[in-house]
């Protein structure tokens, strides 16, 4: 056996590699890209969401060059989600690259950022084989099942930024997702606040899927205890992970986390590029 698994590996090293870069059963190991770009790797799968990106992030080109290059721990993904198409999440011209490079992964993005990366790459249209379309309106949801795995899509709103009374963001599709892989289910914010839960409840009364790690946007702890009441008490998540923290707000998240564990202990900030932890789902 031990002559085999020798053979096995000078024949197929990188075997070798994606070997290695799997996780136990009932872990979750979450990858920090920048801003809300994550890689995410649990038993059997890979998924990226908002990953491919350079504005506002000078130094990324190393690590979107290994994302469309499929260098570990980059390889073998199934999925790449897509929240909404502002610059600081989407590239369009690395999309279409990435998709072009890899005709075997699947790329799942409301209609509205379909039609805004074709309007840049006008080439683009013609992975649509790639993609799984999924549009909801706000405070709904839709759903779909992509290589084996359980996508949702949700209509939060996208947060508010006025310039002279006008919100620019009002026309933003922001889509929030909740995906499952090998059991365990993950939460994406996309760009939200408090206000997008509350319109949420609002609408359906309450939430009612199961969450056991939220990556959810800095934003819906503006408030410290009282938010993260709410975000508790609506979501139930075993974990949350705090992202999209702005550089110059880094230090002052720092102290709010560490005093947001006193009420929440298992909440993760990974500041740092290509930081990871992994986190272990009970009882899935």
């Amino acid at each position: 056996m031990r002559i085999v698994l020798i053979i096995i590996i000078l024949i197929f090293p990188q075997g070798l590699i994606r070997l290695r870069a799997q996780v136990s059963q009932g872990e979750l190991k979450v990858t920090c890209i920048s801003n809300s770009g994550f890689l995410l790797t649990s038993h059997n799968h890979k998924v990226l969401i908002d990953a491919l990106f350079s504005y506002g992030a000078t130094s990324l080109k190393e690590i979107t060059t290994g994302i469309v290059e499929d260098k570990p721990p980059f390889d073998s993904v199934n999925i790449f989600l897509l929240s909404h198409y502002h610059a600081d999440h989407c590239d369009p011209q690395m999309v279409n690259l990435y998709l072009s490079k890899h005709p075997d992964l699947s790329f799942v993005a409301s209609k509205p950022a379909i039609s805004f990366i074709n309007g840049v790459c006008y080439d683009f249209i013609l992975l649509k084989k790639q993609f799984c379309e999924l549009t909801p309106e706000v405070n709904r949801s839709v759903a779909a099942t992509v290589k084996g795995i359980t996508v949702k899509a949700f209509g939060l709103k996208h947060n508010a930024y006025y310039r002279n009374g006008i919100d620019m963001n009002e026309s933003m599709l922001n889509v929030s997702f909740l995906f499952e892989m090998d059991g365990i289910s993950i939460f994406h914010s996309g760009d939200i606040k408090t206000d997008a839960l509350q319109g949420y409840l609002a609408y359906n009364s309450k939430w009612t899927d199961r969450i056991d790690v939220a990556l959810l946007c800095y934003g819906l702890f503006e408030s410290d205890e009282k938010d993260l009441d709410l975000v508790v008490s609506t979501l139930h998540p075993k974990y949350i992970v705090v992202m999209h923290v702005p550089s110059e707000n880094i230090k002052t998240c720092e102290a709010k986390i560490e005093n947001l564990k006193n009420t929440f202990p298992d909440i993760v900030f990974l500041k740092n590029r290509m930081e990871s932890r992994t986190l272990t789902i009970k009882d899935i």
